[in-house]
């Protein structure tokens, strides 16, 4: 039985037109006494009510709007401002339009009311007909025809089969661990999509969501994407998103191409709907949307086919995307492509996995909780994807992400293996790769070896591809080396259609993704450690680049062989070893103290300064670094001429390494180990630090940086005033002792910035929740202002917890210098930004440390 459905029709008409109103509800009862419609218009306002907002939200409620378009109409401001309000919602939600002229009038100037099609027919004016009831009669034909096909469309309901499959996650449907079953409305997130223009360059970024919004606009549309980007959860989110718009989406898979369009469309919408006939259904509003269209071997005819349909989207790779300039059946698509997760959708993405649960009115503990929870899932999520240093070794889109966060929660691997929780999560997604691929597990061994050795192949000759002969020559040995219970041709084929390697068109062998790169060939050093201790010291002495950087990483993944671990440690030893570590105390920076009135003050956040407007903002600055780091050449392309720039890489890659050593061994390494680590990697920024200290320690280097910048000022300041005499107007002139003074103050605060910078690299490098009591064991011990902010900027971010009382005592006493103490009054105002704070943890913070 079919559900009753009345839908909503809404008059735009002038006040003048009034009449042909009162005459148009007269010829239109029949419609309202079947129950098929319900009208509304202005005259219906009850007095005392608002008069705008109940027009808006009439309007925005209607299935149908009728125009009366007249003279009166296109003159009338508030009509034409319906009329526009009208064909917004048109494009936002499918809503019917339906112009019927009144009378002679320039309505098909107007580009909106040019398109629909208008009542009466051909659009002959109501004026123009001999018999008035002639053309309402017309109009109530009309206006039945398109009632019918809405009501048919709104009854429209999707099978509970297809349902489900449009709220399928596949994997990661068992994969959280508060929530029995995860559905593609707990999860998804709009992705960005790169738009490309009519010759197939980039034009501009767009949201998936914008996307369908604007449907309309766009009658034929492609989007690309690598593999697992998230292509069929796009389909499947259109599809909900269009049939929404009153548009009936027909979703056909790579599965079922085979035969005629038509039919496969036909069979499609019976399976997908399987009530009312697809031949009954307007074809005009059937939106095919091709998965895997890529796959199809005769892709002409199938576009030829599919311009029966206003409305087309297509779903390929982006090896099709790659080959589409010169293809003319696609050349009327515009192209799309849907980009990785920025920092932004990260984060979107990571609160909603965070925030799952069966359990109903659950309590996480408090907002701040769940911040740390968000955090420390933001940290494994970027650490994994290889954030932490050029542009990433895995793609950030939404299927890595949260298989990076379920493998890590649910980390169960064998006792024998010393490999670490990360890494686990590394190997799950391969292990989950080859089981999709139907490898037994009895025989992933066998591949998982055989990766390992191509691998080191790729490594020893420092290539990133393989040509087929080297290849061929690889198996013969090793086919010598090692028995192969898995017949060859069936390895290769489940390697490449698992996407662990591929083959280009020039018969070249690859890994399709950096990471499996980086986790084989560590996998193959850190069990040939003896064999390979000339390269592993080439890697640790080279750490500077990006390449090395990952590789001693995951071998540290793979093993926590202490020949490895000391010869890291050996080696930031030896970086900036003629500096002693800086200490940050009152002797040390007495010159800077006396500066201290430069020195900006940090303030606390005013009450409508919220921590979710400041993420934000953070994670807008990070988007925007991400964008501009994807056009740079990795730091292993860079020049290396500048000693001096190499051995500061070098510092902060080691330091990197270290810090990724020590958070994912926190409970495999001995204490004295992750202490050891830990100072030594702290140790390196310090020395750092006391290096850049000691380069602006004396008068005469002060002086001459400030004369410089004042120099650069006075310049600036000249070029400015040229311009603005130019447009005709005064420009403020500045005296030499102005000048020094904004000279003074940028010189102090850069340096500031820099003392403070350093800082905060130690914690983001080095801190974790696992590691409190080792760096409160090594910080005690170290006993510097240095070491206490270090310490109480890692409990601030990884525990959530500020120790006010503890802190102002601390700084109080004698050694703690000024400038210390401003980098604290930072790290205090940056927490209580980017966290919540009530109005009496505030006045306590202003009493104690005088931050207003």
């Amino acid at each position: 039985m079919k559900e009753i459905i009345k839908l909503k029709l809404f008059i735009s008409y002038s006040h003048k037109d009034e009449k042909d109103i009162e005459e148009f509800i007269k010829h239109i009862a029949p419609l309202k006494t079947k129950g098929l419609i319900e009208d509304w218009y202005d005259r219906e306002i009850i007095a005392g009510q608002d008069y705008q907002d109940k027009i808006d939200n009439n309007l925005e409620d209607a299935d149908i709007i009728c125009l009366f378009i007249s003279t009166n109409f296109l003159a009338s401001k508030a009509c034409m401002k319906e009329k526009k309000n009208a064909f917004e919602l048109m494009k936002k939600k499918g809503i019917a339009v339906v112009p019927i002229i009144l009378s002679e009038c320039g309505w098909q100037d107007d580009s909106d009311l040019a398109s629909p099609l208008a009542l009466p027919t051909d659009a002959k004016p109501i004026s123009s007909f001999q018999k008035s009831d002639e053309a309402w009669s017309d109009v109530y034909e009309g206006l039945k025809n398109l009632i019918n096909n809405e009501l048919k469309i709104k009854q429209l309901k999707i099978t509970d089969d297809f349902l489900n499959f449009l709220q399928e996650t596949e994997l990661l449907s068992k994969a959280h661990s508060q929530k029995e079953k995860v559905v593609l409305e707990d999860i998804f997130i709009y992705p960005e999509l790169s738009k490309f223009d009519d010759l197939k360059e980039y034009d501009k970024k767009i949201s998936a969501e914008q996307l369908i919004n604007d449907f309309y606009t766009y009658n034929k549309i492609l989007i690309a994407g690598e593999d697992q980007s998230g292509k069929t959860t796009l389909c499947k989110k259109i599809f909900l998103e269009l049939k929404k718009k009153n548009f009936i989406p027909v979703y056909i898979s790579h599965k079922t191409y085979d035969g005629k369009i038509e039919n496969r469309i036909s069979e499609a919408y019976q399976q997908q709907y399987g009530t009312t006939p697809s031949h009954e259904i307007d074809k005009q509003r059937i939106v095919p949307i091709i998965d895997d269209f890529h796959f199809i071997k005769n892709k002409e005819k199938y576009i030829s086919d599919l311009s029966a349909y206003r409305y087309q989207i297509i779903i390929v790779d982006d090896i099709f995307a790659l080959n589409l300039k010169g293809k003319n059946s696609i050349n009327s698509f515009i192209h799309f492509e849907i980009k990785e997760f920025n920092p932004i959708l990260r984060n979107e993405l990571i609160k909603k996995w965070v925030s799952l649960t069966d359990k109903k009115n659950s309590s996480n503990g408090g907002e701040n909780t769940t911040y740390k929870m968000i955090d420390k899932k933001t940290e494994l999520v970027n650490s994994t994807l290889g954030k932490m240093f050029g542009k990433g070794i895995m793609p950030a889109y939404p299927f890595f992400i949260l298989s990076i966060i379920s493998a890590y929660d649910t980390f169960a691997k064998p006792l024998n293996e010393e490999i670490t929780s990360q890494g686990y999560c590394y190997q799950a997604l391969i292990y989950m790769y080859l089981r999709k691929q139907g490898v037994k597990n009895d025989e992933i061994d066998t591949y998982i070896n055989f990766l390992g050795e191509f691998a080191f192949l790729f490594f020893s000759k420092s290539k990133n591809e393989i040509s087929s002969d080297e290849f061929n020559s690889f198996m013969e040995s090793y086919l010598d080396k090692y028995n192969l219970p898995v017949n060859q041709d069936t390895l290769l084929e489940n390697l490449r259609q698992s996407k662990l390697i591929g083959l280009d068109n020039f018969n070249n062998y690859y890994f399709c993704y950096q990471y499996l790169y980086y986790f084989f060939v560590a996998k193959y050093l850190a069990e040939h450690i003896e064999n390979n201790k000339t390269a592993i010291d080439n890697i640790i002495n080279n750490l500077h680049k990006d390449e090395n950087a990952y590789i001693a990483i995951f071998v540290s993944h793979h093993s926590k062989n202490n020949v490895i671990l000391d010869e890291i440690i050996l080696n930031a030893f030896c970086l900036f070893d003629k500096y002693k570590p800086a200490s940050l105390n009152c002797e040390e920076l007495n010159f800077f103290d006396a500066q201290i009135d430069y020195v900006i003050q940090a303030t606390l956040p005013y009450a409508n300064e919220t921590p979710k407007i400041e993420k934000n903002n953070r994670l807008s600055a990070q988007n925007d670094y991400e964008e501009k780091n994807s056009s740079i050449k990795s730091d292993g392309a860079m020049e290396e001429n500048d000693e001096f720039e190499k051995e500061l890489r070098r510092s902060f890659k080691t330091v990197e390494v270290m810090g990724s050593i020590i958070k994912n061994r926190a409970g495999s390494l001995d204490k004295e180990k992750l202490k050891s680590m830990f100072e030594e990697a702290m140790d390196v920024h310090l020395r750092i630090l006391t290096f850049f200290l000691e380069l602006i320690k004396g008068e005469e280097e002060q002086q001459a940086i400030i004369d410089f910048i004042s120099n650069r000022l006075t310049i600036i300041i000249e070029k400015k005033s040229e311009e603005r005499k130019s447009e005709g107007q005064k420009e403020r002139a500045f005296s030499k002792e102005e000048l020094e003074r904004i000279s003074k103050t940028i010189f102090w605060n850069m340096n500031f910035l820099l003392i403070y910078g350093v800082i905060k690299k130690i914690i983001s490098s080095l801190g974790s929740d696992k590691l409190i009591k080792i760096i409160e064991d090594v910080c005690d011990k170290k006993n510097t202002p240095a070491s206490y902010l270090i310490q109480h900027g890692i409990l601030m971010w990884y525990n959530k917890n500020l120790q006010v009382d503890n802190i102002a005592k601390k700084i109080n006493k004698n050694g703690f210098s000024n400038i210390a103490k401003r980098v604290m009054d930072c790290l205090i105002v940056e927490y209580c930004s980017m966290h919540k704070t009530n109005f009496r943890e505030k006045q306590k913070i202003e009493q104690k440390f005088q931050i207003s």
